[in-house]
């Protein structure tokens, strides 16, 4: 996963052209469904995928329909 190199954009930002902005790799795998070994999602990760999707498709119609 790509992050901002806080290291040289620090070092920079007094610069008067402006900051170095670059983006390195840390090593950190993006984060998704559980698989089991062939690759197929599991039936306890993709159930509670949908539960957080209705939760956060509740908290949207709440925000529109309260406000």
């Amino acid at each position: 996963m790509r992050e901002l190199d806080t290291a040289t954009f620090l070092m920079t930002q007094d610069n008067p052209a402006g900051p170095i902005i670059q983006f390195v790799e840390n090593g950190i795998e993006p984060q998704g469904p559980m698989t089991d070994a062939d690759g197929n999602v599991s039936k306890a990760s993709a159930a509670a995928y949908l539960v957080a999707y209705a939760i956060l498709a509740g908290f949207v119609g709440y925000l529109i329909f309260a406000l």
